[in-house]
């Protein structure tokens, strides 16, 4: 093990800080992005968080929750259109609406089409007394619908049930 002094580690820190600071990167602190032509920002935060000017993209890295009013998506990356209108999240990503949980491998939201799909290898949405899980799911959160395809398995609370599509009303509570 090599020795390492208190001037080598301060010096060490000073070079992280100029980098993220020359890079535009704020480690660990959350930012809020506006999006143009709305009054209401989205929070987005994350341990680091920039622009990428020739993608006109958000990259953001480490710990993403963008909080969108009555719903949350969380992440272990993402990145945002520069309206912050479309959004694509990967690594552990979840969409958290009240009590119920979506959660998969990825997810794209288009906040114009107020819908979400959720990608990988068993894509879920829970809430209490209720999983359904399958290879995809969409959901259209301004009708309440969520779509799974794939190997679907829905267990309700001590019933279960198999199927390749399942369509399920939030509204409702019900499968068909």
């Amino acid at each position: 093990m090599i020795p390492v002094g208190k001037g080598k580690i301060c010096l060490l820190f000073c070079l992280v800080l100029l980098l993220a600071l020359h890079t535009g990167t704020r480690l660990g602190a959350a930012q809020t992005l506006q999006a143009p032509g709305r009054s209401q920002p989205e929070a987005v935060s994350a341990d680091q968080v920039s622009y990428d000017e020739q993608t006109g993209r958000y990259v953001c890295h480490g710990n993403v929750r963008i909080d969108l009013g009555s719903r949350m998506l969380l992440a272990n990356e993402a990145q945002l259109t520069s309206n912050l209108r479309t959004i694509w999240m990967q690594g552990n990503a979840r969409l958290v609406e009240n009590e119920i949980i979506f959660s998969g491998e990825a997810i794209y939201a288009s906040l114009d089409d107020s819908r979400a799909f959720l990608f990988g290898q068993r894509c879920s949405m829970k809430r209490p007394g209720l999983s359904i899980s399958s290879d995809a799911v969409q959901y259209r959160w301004d009708d309440r619908l969520v779509l799974f395809d794939g190997h679907v398995l829905m267990v309700d609370g001590d019933q279960e049930k198999a199927c390749t599509h399942l369509e399920y009303d939030l509204e409702k509570n019900k499968a068909s």
